[in-house]
């Protein structure tokens, strides 16, 4: 299931011959990814071209979340989905980004692996994501944070944003 949201509907249809500048924020609305987000802005400046944000309901955890018997796995779904569309919409809306130039967009999967195809359905320039630091989490020791993950699949520049200093 996957949710696009487009923010404004005046958007420009500017025929140019170069090929505008895309970058893709993944979020999961910690800290880390929040400054991810402004370290695209940054970035992004007013270069024209476009700023996906993604958001992607984590598989695993709705499968954990049904096996503890905690909601069945549709419901689950549809709740998360339109749970992480509003706070998306707001979050751009927000951050000041409602300007026909953002597109959000929400999916459910393994994160590495939507954030790879999503770069790569939109033909992004670069992806830039938050990192966490190393917690003690066997799952990460073993095979990495997402953002490690999506680095060993990926074949366009990533700008991973460290958690703010204390």
């Amino acid at each position: 299931m996957e949710v696009r949201i487009l923010l404004d509907q005046n958007q420009d249809n500017e025929s140019t011959n170069s090929k505008s500048f895309t970058i893709l924020v993944a979020v999961d609305f910690f800290p880390c990814s929040l400054r991810a987000l402004n370290k695209a802005k940054l970035l992004w400046g007013e270069k024209p071209g476009r700023i996906v944000v993604l958001h992607v309901v984590d598989h695993d955890f709705i499968e954990k979340c049904t096996k503890n018997q905690l909601g069945r796995e549709d419901r689950l779904k549809k709740t998360l989905v339109l749970q992480a569309k509003a706070r998306l919409k707001d979050l751009i809306r927000n951050e000041r980004m409602d300007d026909g130039k953002t597109e959000a967009v929400v999916c459910e999967g393994l994160p590495c692996l939507e954030i790879n195809k999503k770069a790569v359905e939109y033909d992004v320039d670069m992806i830039v994501m938050g990192s966490q630091r190393s917690s003690g989490n066997m799952k990460n020791i073993f095979f990495g944070s997402t953002a490690e993950r999506v680095l060993r699949f990926i074949k366009r520049p990533v700008l991973c944003v460290p958690p703010e200093e204390v």
